[in-house]
């Protein structure tokens, strides 16, 4: 399933053995063909609080395009608050959030929708009685133009936009292997598939960034393979930037190619896989050490 992190190769085709990048500005290939772009997302030095608690504190990392960037730490750690600033839920009272070269104001979640971001949920949202195909098509609802008069008669240009996003949803729902349950309302299926379901409405809207909350979280070993495979295939086939945060330190080593380590709202670590499992800091927050 893993696949090679460890040397990276720039355009140039210089090998950079175990060693994080540093330049944003220049695109790098990895050893199995993916390239790595620039800087898509960066958070600038983030403090959330709520009242006196303090949920993450002068914590800062980039995302680049097109790499799989996790998120990671024991439970309480900040990371779900950290996800929520960046999809625009939480509003950071210290530090900045700049996405695509642009610094970014206060927005509601779904203008940063409309900027290209999508995400999936810890807690499974979909609506239940709805069937898979039903519920991948909300996904599109931000691109379709036609007014709700034109979707009511769906006759002329609706239908025929009706028919162009219905046709990318089930190039989705062949792509995540789901065409069996396509008619099958959600609320019947296993956690497993509905997981898989809600992955490929946020897929549906076509995301520069797609964010992951916890994909893996209440799966069995087999599930967590299929969920760990299509990750993987989202990013090498459609190109796909992600974020993911998970509390399970194994299940990300295999899929990222760089993590950041949370622990009390703090930093304790980022840089390759490798360089993060063998960080004391790191192996005491999820061992128990001294904090």
């Amino acid at each position: 399933m893993r696949r090679s992190r460890g040397n990276r190769v720039n355009e140039h085709g210089s090998g950079i053995e175990g060693e994080q990048v540093k330049d944003t500005a220049t695109n790098y290939v990895t050893e199995d063909g993916r390239t790595i772009g620039g800087v898509i997302m960066e958070m600038k030095n983030i403090t959330l609080r709520f009242g006196g608690v303090v949920a993450i504190k002068d914590a800062s990392f980039d995302i680049h395009e097109g790499e799989i960037r996790a998120i990671i730490g024991p439970n309480g750690a900040g990371k779900s608050s950290m996800l929520n600033v960046i999809n625009g839920f939480y509003h950071p009272q210290e530090g900045e959030v700049w996405f695509r070269g642009e610094k970014r104001p206060s927005m509601k979640p779904y203008e940063i929708a409309e900027q290209g971001m999508a995400r999936t949920f810890q807690n499974i949202a979909l609506f239940h009685g709805m069937t898979t195909v039903e519920n991948v098509m909300t996904g599109r609802q931000l691109m379709m133009k036609k007014n709700f008069f034109w979707q009511m008669l769906r006759v002329g240009p609706a239908l025929d936009e009706e028919v162009k996003h219905r046709r990318k949803c089930e190039e989705i729902i062949d792509f995540l292997e789901i065409q069996a349950i396509r008619k099958t309302p959600v609320g019947s299926l296993p956690y497993g598939l509905q997981k898989r379901v809600e992955l490929a409405r946020a897929l549906a809207m076509e995301p520069k960034l797609l964010l992951l909350d916890e994909p893996m979280a209440g799966m069995n070993v087999e599930e967590k393979e299929d969920m760990s495979r299509f990750i993987l295939d989202v990013n090498d086939q459609y190109g796909t930037t992600i974020a993911l945060i998970e509390h399970d330190m194994s299940v990300v080593m295999d899929l990222a190619d760089r993590v950041v380590v949370l622990d009390y709202g703090k930093m304790l670590a980022d840089g390759t896989p490798d360089e993060v499992q063998r960080n004391q800091a790191v192996i005491d927050a999820y061992l128990g050490g001294e904090h």
